[in-house]
Formats: structure tokens, C-alpha cells, sequence
């Protein structure tokens, strides 16, 4: 049985996800995360020291929640262009897609917080982690860290010059198979 203190976070950091996806970092406050926990402003200083700690909590938790999702997707999927694009897409349109419904989301992906990064961090490592053996096949000088980090931010730019979502599904197919043909993969 979950301790009744954790449990009170993960409800207050699920009304942070909910309140921070729609109005951004910006135009959240504690109390907008308090009413929609159902929770009072001091109760969510309890659990939270302020609000950068509950904007890392959200983050954190839709972070876990992506890579679950793309792991349990990744293991149904045969073949390296299959995985490494399921992933990419999974990963870069939602956040696309979450923008476009919502533009003050766009604090969600800013660099300048830690647990941003930490989730850039983390998807690159997943990446890494998918192409890893077919980069060391190859035999090129770049490592699997670097083609990754290349990709992961790449698609960062990407959702700067989509159109709508079906562009951004395009463009990082793109960006995949170029990466692909540059490793040797041709699946």
C-alpha cells in the first residue's frame, strides 16, 4: 500500500501535469495547481516547496509516462527503422501536437528548466540505446551518443518549421531514414 504522503503527490503532480500542459509554466500558479488537485494552497507547499518543484514533478512524471508508452510499443516492433521511428514519432509529435492545441505548453520543452533537459537527456539515451549496435557496425567515427543527440535536437527544431502535425510526422521520418542511411541501416 502506497504511503498516503506519496500518494498526495502523485495527485498533486497529476493536477500539475493537467494545469501546466494547458496554460504553460508562466500562467500556472499554486493555487491554480491546489484547486485542481482539490487540495488547499498550503497543503500543496507541503508536498512542494514552490512551484519549480511541482513544474519538475509534472515533467518528471510525463516523462515516465512517454517512456513507458514507448517501450511497451518498442517491443511489438520488429526491425531498427520500424523502432527508431515509432519512437521519434511517439515522442516528438506529442509534444507537437500538445503546442498546437495548446501554445503556453511551449514552457513544457524549455531548456532553461533542468527537469527539461533531464527529459531531452532521457529520450536521447533511448536512442542511443536503439542504435547503438548498428552505429559500431558500421565502423563511422561518430558515436551512437552524438547521432543521437544530433536526431533528438534536430526534431526540436523540427516543431519550430512544422506546419501541423502531419508535417512534423513527416518531417521526422525524414530525419530517421537520413540517420538510418548514414549508419548503414537499410530496413
Amino acid at each position: 500500500m502506497p504511503h498516503p504522503r506519496a500518494s498526495k503527490e502523485e495527485l498533486a503532480a497529476a493536477a500539475a501535469t493537467e494545469v501546466f500542459s494547458r496554460y504553460g509554466y508562466a500562467r500556472t500558479t499554486m493555487g491554480d495547481i491546489a484547486a485542481r488537485a482539490g487540495i488547499s494552497r498550503p497543503a500543496l507547499y507541503l508536498l512542494f516547496p514552490d512551484k519549480d518543484a511541482v513544474f519538475a514533478a509534472a515533467i518528471r512524471r510525463m516523462d515516465e509516462q512517454k517512456h513507458r508508452e514507448i517501450k511497451a510499443a518498442l517491443a511489438g516492433l520488429d526491425g531498427l527503422h520500424a523502432r527508431l521511428l515509432h519512437a521519434c514519432k511517439s515522442w516528438g509529435c506529442h509534444g507537437f501536437d500538445l503546442i498546437e492545441a495548446h501554445p503556453d505548453s511551449a514552457d513544457l520543452f524549455d531548456l532553461r528548466f533542468p527537469a527539461v533537459r533531464k527529459v531531452y537527456d532521457n529520450f536521447q539515451a533511448l536512442v542511443t540505446d536503439l542504435i547503438r549496435d548498428q552505429v559500431r557496425s558500421a565502423g563511422i567515427a561518430d558515436t551512437p551518443e552524438v547521432l543521437a543527440r544530433c536526431l533528438v535536437f534536430g526534431m526540436r527544431g523540427l516543431r519550430e518549421t512544422a506546419r501541423n502535425g502531419k508535417d512534423m510526422g513527416r518531417l521526422i521520418a525524414v530525419q530517421v531514414a537520413m540517420l538510418l542511411r548514414s549508419i548503414g541501416d537499410h530496413s
